[in-house]
Formats: structure tokens, C-alpha cells, sequence
């Protein structure tokens, strides 16, 4: 079998670049254990940087999605609170019915109490128009707009639904159509309207009337706190989800990006000393005279 031979140069030239090496590991270990960091650009890592950037497009997806569903709880809310004003409305116009109604009282009682059906009325019509944020809610997509004409009570918006997306295909509603939810099978509206109109025949009969109208319009209005009732859940539950959602990518990324610091610095310890034994060696290779070599 051959023999191979080394030259002095050519092992003294192997262990110069060995220690060179070790010199930009202790270095790359040093910036580590300063700067807390795995890695300090993508060539460190290319596949932890891909990792690091898939988890940073989806925590900046989470966080619009986090700030969609918390509008969304804000339009629910509203929405809530103005169908409870019109529910206290409506107790109040039935009471009115159902007082004015009695035939002890005289046309006159009657007619003078038509200001006091106007207020419910107008009540009513101020909770329809319930304004977010400069967005109509009960508008539907026209939510630039009022969604009822105070004077007339006339719906002003359209059918539409506006949404927004608090997940990966998940929308919630973030508006609704008026028409649909106040107006389906019992109008809130027209059901104090006719109420006003009856007060102002002074008929009892007339008045009476109109408590099966106010009856089917607390009905609607069931309908519709369920309705968005159901929204609201929707809202409230991916807002959770997503908040823990972007607490767990903040703790991937953390954990994809940042050094163990004990870790760190206990392999700094190591590389210094293997370092500075290479070091040793280079130094004492190279102190070497011909005749030692020789």
C-alpha cells in the first residue's frame, strides 16, 4: 500500500483554514448569544426563513381577521341595543292600545294622545337609523344612507347584506337589511303608524285594532334579536379563535427566530475553547524551526 506523504506547509495550511473556520463559527455563536437571534439574514437558514415568513403572512392575515370580527362585535352590539329600544317602544305603543282602547275613555283622550304615539314613532325610527361609525346599520349595502325616512317611516336601503371575513372563508354580517328584519312578517314600523292613525279617529274600536299588528311586530322583532343574536356569536367566537390564534403564531415565530439563551452561550463557551485550542495549535505549528521539523 502507498504511503502518503504530507508536506510541513500543506498541514500547517489545512489547520490555518480549519482554524479560520472555527473563527467565523465562534463569531456567528458570539452575534447569537448577543443578539438572541438563530439567525441573522436568510442564507443562515433558507428553510427556517421560509418557515419564519409562511408564520409572519399568516399572523398578518390573523390580525386583519382579528380586526374584522372586533367590528363586527361593535356593529352586532349596536344593532342588539337598538332592537331592545325598539322592544321597550313597542311594550309602550301596546300599552297605549290596549289602555285607549277601553271604552272608558272618551275620542277626545284618544285624539290628545296621538303626540305620544308620534314619540314611540319617533323612537323607533331613531333606533332603525342606528349609525356605527358613519355606516347606517339596517341599511343593507346603502349604508352611506339612512336606512328609513323619518318623516314617512319609508325604508331607504336596499336588500343587500354587507359581510366581512374573520377566516379563511368565514364572513360575518356586519349590516342588515331593514326591510327583512324589522318588516318581515310583522312591520315595527307600520305597527305604530296604524296605532297613530287610530288615535287620531278617537275610535276605540279603530285603536284596538291595531294590538294584533303590535303583537306581530314583537314577534318580528324575536326574530330578528335572533337573528343577530346568531352574528354576534359568530363575531364573538373567531374573534376568540383568532386572538389565540395570533398568541400561538407570535410564540412560532418567536420560537423559529429567537436562541435558547442558555443554549447560545453555552455553545459560545465550547466554540471559544475549541478556538482558542486551535489556535494554540496554529501558533506552536508555526513556531516550529526547520531543524524541529526535520
Amino acid at each position: 500500500m502507498a504511503e502518503i506523504r504530507t508536506t510541513f506547509h500543506g498541514r500547517l495550511s489545512a489547520i490555518t483554514r480549519q482554524t479560520s473556520l472555527m473563527a467565523r463559527t465562534m463569531a456567528r455563536a458570539q452575534l447569537e448569544a448577543a443578539s438572541g437571534l438563530r439567525y441573522q439574514k436568510a442564507s443562515d437558514d433558507p428553510a427556517r426563513t421560509t418557515q419564519v415568513h409562511r408564520v409572519r403572512e399568516q399572523a398578518q392575515d390573523v390580525d386583519v381577521f382579528v380586526g374584522n370580527a372586533s367590528w363586527a362585535t361593535s356593529v352586532h352590539s349596536a344593532a342588539d341595543e337598538a332592537l331592545s329600544g325598539m322592544s321597550n317602544a313597542l311594550a309602550e305603543a301596546r300599552q297605549l292600545a290596549v289602555q285607549l282602547g277601553n271604552d272608558t275613555y272618551n275620542d277626545q283622550t284618544r285624539v290628545d294622545s296621538v303626540i305620544t304615539g308620534q314619540a314611540v314613532l319617533e323612537r323607533v325610527l331613531i333606533f332603525a337609523n342606528t349609525n356605527l361609525g358613519g355606516r347606517y346599520i339596517f341599511a343593507g349595502n346603502s349604508y352611506n344612507n339612512e336606512a328609513y325616512d323619518t318623516a314617512t317611516g319609508a325604508y331607504l336601503g336596499d336588500a343587500g347584506q354587507p359581510v366581512t371575513e374573520v377566516g379563511n372563508g368565514l364572513t360575518v354580517a356586519t349590516g342588515f337589511d331593514g326591510s327583512a328584519l324589522l318588516q318581515g312578517g310583522g312591520d315595527i314600523i307600520t305597527a305604530i303608524q296604524d296605532l297613530v292613525t287610530a288615535l287620531g279617529t278617537g275610535n276605540a274600536d279603530d285603536v284596538r285594532a291595531t294590538i294584533d299588528g303590535i303583537d306581530d311586530a314583537v314577534d318580528q322583532l324575536s326574530q330578528a334579536r335572533t337573528t343577530i343574536g346568531g352574528q354576534m356569536t359568530r363575531s364573538d367566537d373567531s374573534l376568540e379563535i383568532n386572538e389565540g390564534l395570533r398568541v400561538h403564531l407570535g410564540q412560532l415565530e418567536s420560537d423559529l427566530t429567537n436562541a435558547d439563551s442558555i443554549q447560545a452561550y453555552t455553545r459560545l463557551f465550547e466554540v471559544q475553547t475549541a478556538f482558542e485550542a486551535a489556535l494554540a495549535v496554529t501558533a506552536s505549528s508555526r513556531g516550529q524551526t526547520l531543524f524541529s521539523r526535520m
